[in-house]
């Protein structure tokens, strides 16, 4: 009886298929924390160890599926175990704040799809193997009793401002300081306007071309209208408006310029000039 047992386990021994060859890549996937509120960001972590001397550390890719959430990769630490062993970590940011993830009576539960971990091997073909999620679940903000007897908790009022000086002074400040302005600016325009009026006249030039306007009056047209012409630039030059006005209305009037006008002309302006000086 002995014997037959022994012949058994030998025959079983012999029979029995050829295990399988260890993988020289190996993964895991967590979630941090495993229960978080709806909105609240949470890491996610695909731990991925390799033999160095059957694949090559830079050909691993991870390619995640976080649907319904929302994730980004924010970095890739390496590390080394005992016996040579490469340790991949990838990590990365989710967060969803979707309606797909707003959670029903109290709590919702999530079955992410798997990660997909890829690495090529010695002979160049790139093979595959997934990282499974442990389940997450999302809890409500509320509690039992807000969804029993729901309340509008915030105020409808809005608080009483605060303000280091009060509105009202200010305005009434600004107001008088605006206007403190706007006289100061006046002030100085009328200050201006009067300094050049009171500027004393050129009276040399003016003389020379009233003598010419009074030469003229005894001549042709064409030098009446010429020396009148030159009284009225010598006028405005002076900054005397009106007259300047007067002597070019009379060079270019129509008719030819009387000399009884020109004379005329003349006299007023020398009176303003005796009053002047």
């Amino acid at each position: 009886m002995r014997r037959a047992a022994v012949l058994a386990a030998l025959a079983a021994l012999v029979l029995a298929p050829p295990s399988a060859a260890a993988s020289p890549v190996s993964s895991a996937a967590s979630f941090s924390p495993l229960v978080h509120a709806f909105a609240d960001p949470l890491a996610a972590t695909v731990a991925v160890s390799v033999d160095p001397a059957s694949v090559d550390p830079a050909s691993v890719r991870v390619a995640p599926r976080f649907a319904p959430y929302r994730g980004r990769l924010l970095r890739v630490e390496r590390s080394t175990a005992a016996g040579g062993t490469l340790l991949l970590r990838f990590v990365y940011r989710l967060s969803c704040s979707t309606s797909a993830c707003i959670p029903k009576q109290g709590e919702r539960s999530f079955s992410l799809a798997p990660a997909r971990v890829s690495w090529r091997g010695p002979d160049g073909i790139r093979r595959s193997g997934e990282a499974s999620w442990p389940p997450l679940t999302v809890a409500s903000r509320l509690t039992p009793a807000d969804l029993t007897a729901p309340e509008f908790t915030a105020s409808p009022e809005p608080p009483v401002p605060a303000y280091a000086v009060a509105p009202g002074p200010l305005g009434t400040a600004l107001l008088a300081l605006g206007a403190a302005l706007v006289a100061a600016g006046a002030t100085t325009l009328l200050a201006l306007a009067l300094r050049r009026r009171r500027r004393p006249l050129a009276v040399a030039p003016l003389q020379r071309a009233l003598e010419l306007v009074e030469q003229a009056s005894r001549g042709d047209v064409v030098e009446r209208r010429r020396a009148l012409y030159q009284l009225a630039l010598v006028l405005e030059e002076a900054r005397l408006e009106p007259e300047s006005w007067a002597a070019r209305k009379l060079a270019w009037a129509p008719a030819t310029p009387d000399p009884d006008g020109m004379q005329m002309l003349s006299l007023v302006i020398r009176e303003q000039l005796r009053e002047a000086v």
